[in-house]
C-alpha cells in the first residue's frame, strides 16, 4: 500500500532501515502513540519548558504526568534533564533543534544526555526542524538510534515540506520499538 511505498522512500532518501521506519499523522500523532506504548498513570514525561506543547498534552491524554524541566539561556540543559529523571521516568522529550527559542544542543550533550538515562527511559528526538540545521555539531539522531535501544528520532513533512495539512510524520526507533 500506499504507506509502505512511503516509508520505503524515507528510508532510501535516508539511507535507514525500512523496517524501523514508522510513519504517523504528523509527529503529533508518532508522539501519542509513543506515549500510549510506554507511558500511563503514576509515569513521568520529561520535556523542556519551552517545548512542543504536544509532549504535555499527551502525556496527559495516557494519564501520565508531564514534567517540564528548566531550560538555561532558552536551551535544554542536560544536568537539569538528568537530575529531573525518577525511576517513574519513562520518557524525555527533546525538540532538537527547539522552536519557539531557536536553540539547539549540539551532538555530544545529546549522546551525553542518552548516557545518562536508566535503560528503561525512551529518548525522543524531535528533528521538525532539522533540515534547517547547517552547525556542524549537529546531528538530527539517526547515530544514537542506530547504537542505542532507547533512542527514537522523529520528523515531519510540515515544516520544510510546507505539508503542515497533510499530517505527515515519520519516526525512525530501534526494530523493538517500532514494532510495538
Amino acid at each position: 500500500g500506499g504507506a509502505n511505498v512511503l516509508r520505503q522512500a524515507i528510508a532510501e532518501s535516508q539511507d535507514l532501515p525500512v523496517e524501523q521506519i514508522v510513519c504517523g499523522a504528523g509527529s503529533d500523532e508518532l508522539i501519542a502513540l509513543l506515549l500510549m506504548a510506554y507511558a500511563g498513570p503514576g509515569d513521568e514525561v520529561l520535556h523542556t519548558e519551552h517545548g512542543f506543547l504536544m509532549y504535555a498534552i499527551s502525556a496527559k491524554s495516557v494519564g501520565a504526568s508531564p514534567i517540564a524541566v528548566a531550560e538555561t539561556n532558552r536551551t535544554a540543559d542536560v544536568d537539569a534533564l538528568l537530575a529531573a529523571v525518577t525511576p517513574n521516568t519513562k520518557m524525555v522529550f527533546i525538540a532538537n533543534p527547539n522552536n519557539p527559542t531557536g536553540t539547539y544542543l549540539p551532538a555530544t550533550e545529546i549522546e551525553r544526555l542518552q548516557a545518562g538515562l536508566p535503560a528503561h527511559v525512551v529518548l525522543v528526538l524531535d528533528g521538525a526542524y532539522a533540515e534547517y540545521m547547517t552547525a556542524g555539531d549537529y546531528q538530527a539522531g539517526t547515530e544514537l538510534v542506530a547504537s542505542t535501544p532507547n533512542t527514537v528520532m522523529i520528523r515531519t513533512f510540515s515544516k520544510i515540506h510546507g505539508l503542515g495539512g497533510l499530517r505527515l510524520g515519520w519516526a525512525y526507533a530501534p526494530a523493538a520499538i517500532a514494532d510495538v
